[in-house]
This record gives structure tokens, C-alpha cells and sequence, in this order.
């Protein structure tokens, strides 16, 4: 058994196997492109550009929109309404959105200076989790956080370098979580009636040479699909940790995955192109361009965020 370890000579054969076409969908081009979420009332695509500062919305059919977002957004959430729930270094909040004002619910990290937030994800109770990431990437001063309906936040792992990848088994009964610095997604059991997570072991390892774990999905057959930035990859490992199959892209910075389309059966996957040299664009032209397959598999429901229902008083500078 594969457990936890990467077999190039059978990710290979697999993908022979299994490839399937993968088309850019959207020549955009971002410097930093990530976490992709779906939003099935709107059938759009939403993602963000953490260096460009911007705010994504791609439509199969329909107008795609850019939208500036300041403070340092690094990932999306859906909503009971149509408003989307941000991340950003000042905290999680609520851009404007037609008559309704710009908002801060919560800070999510105090005390280091040197972080900025980075992927997150919604559990099927409408918790957030998000986590933080030393912005130098030279220190574990990293930490996943979890954001209860009410906005109280919680610690749940420290000692992180680069907070990554993050979601959820079918069942609700394991947790994925991806620290890009240690090349590591590891699994843990999860109690989803108190949000917690219990003995951490290694799912999968990725070694020099194979990129590194990136951002990721799961899909409704309880397999991981992972994206290796500087991979040029997206893997799906089965629920021990072997590599099921390879998607290979034509840019190496690949960034996230997620399901979307009416059926869920479109995987979508970003990337980006910050930090290459005009070589290796010259190489990877798409490079910061969004992608899209069909696996002939197919995502589970994106959750949504409970937290905004809440009423919550002003914080300081915060605009109401």
C-alpha cells in the first residue's frame, strides 16, 4: 500500500490511464489565484487574487467580473444571501454590496504582526476555518483557526508554516489539512457537533521534484485532489493515500481545486504566475489562468457561512 507516499512511476500510469482534457476557461492571467468556490444559486466560480488584491466571479454563460478587495484577501465564503464573506489581514468581513456597507465581523489573528491569512473553508455547521501563514514564509508562525456562528474564534493547530489545502470527508468524520512547508496533508479525526479535530497522523507526503501540496477538494467518493504548485499537477489520492491518478496542466503553479458546474461534475482548478521568470513564461503563457475537466467524478456542496446572520456590534474603524 501507497500510504502516504508519493510513487512517481504509478502517478504516472494512472494518469495515462485516467487523463482527462483540461482547457483554460479563463485566460486571466492572476498573480496569485486561489481558492476557488462555487456558488450554485449565482452558477458562478468564485476566487481570489491574493497579490492582485481582487475578487473573481466566473460564469460559463455570463459576464465574468474582477472586483478590487483591499486588506489583504486570501479566500471567499458563501453566504445565506448572495453577499460573500472575505478573509483579509484585518479580519473577516463583509465587502459592500449593493445598499449594504462595507463590514468587519471579527479580527481572526492578533499578536503576529508578520502573518497574513491564507486558504479557508466552511464546515457543514457554518463554522469558518481559516489559517494564517508567516508572510515571509521563513517561520512556522502559522496557525488554523476556527470561526464559530456567534464569531468567536478559536486556535486549533499552531506551529504551521504555510496553512493550506483544508476539507472534509462525505461523512463529516475526517479532516484534511495541508502545511505547504512541511510538503505534508495530514488527517485527522473531526467531531463535527463541537468542531474539533483529534489524532493527527500523515495522509499523503509530496518530495522534492513533485511540487508542493497546494490547495484542495473532496470529492463526493471520498477521494483528495490536491494541487502541487510548482508541480504542474493536481493529484487524486484514494482515502489511504495512495495517488489514484494525475491531472497534468500546462502551467506549473497550480494552485487550488474545486467542483462546481449544475451537476458538480466540472472540476475547476487556479494557478498562478507569480515569481516566474519570463523563461518560464515564455514556457507557461497561461500561467495565473483558470482551468476546468471533468474528471467523471463529482463534488460534494460547497458549505455556507452561519456567521453572518449574526448581528454583531462595531469594531473600531469598522464603517457601518
Amino acid at each position: 500500500m501507497l500510504r502516504g507516499i508519493y510513487r512517481q512511476e504509478v502517478a504516472e500510469s494512472f494518469a495515462r490511464h485516467y487523463q482527462s482534457t483540461v482547457r483554460c476557461v479563463w485566460d486571466v492571467r492572476t498573480f496569485l489565484g486561489e481558492g476557488p468556490v462555487w456558488d450554485a444559486r449565482t452558477q458562478a466560480l468564485h476566487f481570489v487574487d491574493i497579490k492582485g488584491a481582487d475578487l473573481l466571479s466566473f460564469r460559463e454563460r455570463g459576464v465574468n467580473s474582477i472586483r478590487p478587495v483591499s486588506g489583504g484577501l486570501s479566500a471567499v465564503f458563501l453566504t445565506s444571501t448572495r453577499r460573500l464573506l472575505c478573509a483579509t489581514t484585518r479580519g473577516l468581513e463583509l465587502p459592500p454590496y449593493g445598499p449594504l456597507h462595507h463590514r468587519i465581523l471579527t479580527p481572526i489573528e492578533l499578536g503576529r504582526s508578520g502573518n497574513r491569512t491564507n486558504d479557508g473553508k466552511c464546515d457543514a455547521r457554518g463554522r469558518v476555518w481559516i489559517g494564517t501563514m508567516d508572510a515571509r514564509e521563513k517561520t512556522f508562525s502559522g496557525a488554523l483557526y476556527r470561526i464559530d456562528n456567534d464569531a468567536t474564534v478559536s486556535l486549533v493547530i499552531d506551529d504551521v508554516g504555510v496553512s493550506n489545502g483544508l476539507d472534509w470527508s462525505p461523512d463529516g468524520r475526517t479532516f484534511y489539512y495541508t502545511d505547504s512547508m512541511r510538503r505534508v496533508i495530514w488527517r485527522f479525526e473531526f467531531d463535527m457537533e463541537s468542531g474539533t479535530v483529534r489524532r493527527r497522523e500523515i495522509f499523503a507526503t509530496v518530495p522534492e521534484g513533485h511540487g508542493v501540496p497546494d490547495g484542495l477538494t473532496v470529492d463526493a467518493e471520498g477521494f483528495v485532489w490536491s494541487a502541487h504548485w510548482d508541480g504542474w499537477r493536481v493529484t487524486r489520492y484514494d482515502p489511504d493515500g495512495a495517488v489514484e491518478r494525475v491531472l497534468w496542466l500546462p502551467v506549473p503553479r497550480v494552485t487550488s481545486v474545486c467542483f462546481g458546474g449544475p451537476k458538480l461534475d466540472t472540476l475547476y482548478i487556479t494557478s498562478a504566475r507569480i515569481g516566474l521568470r519570463d523563461e518560464q513564461l515564455e514556457e507557461a503563457p497561461m500561467s495565473g489562468s483558470l482551468f476546468d475537466c471533468r474528471p467523471g467524478v463529482v463534488g460534494c456542496p460547497p458549505n455556507v457561512s452561519k456567521i453572518e446572520a449574526t448581528p454583531f456590534p462595531p469594531l473600531m474603524g469598522d464603517p457601518i
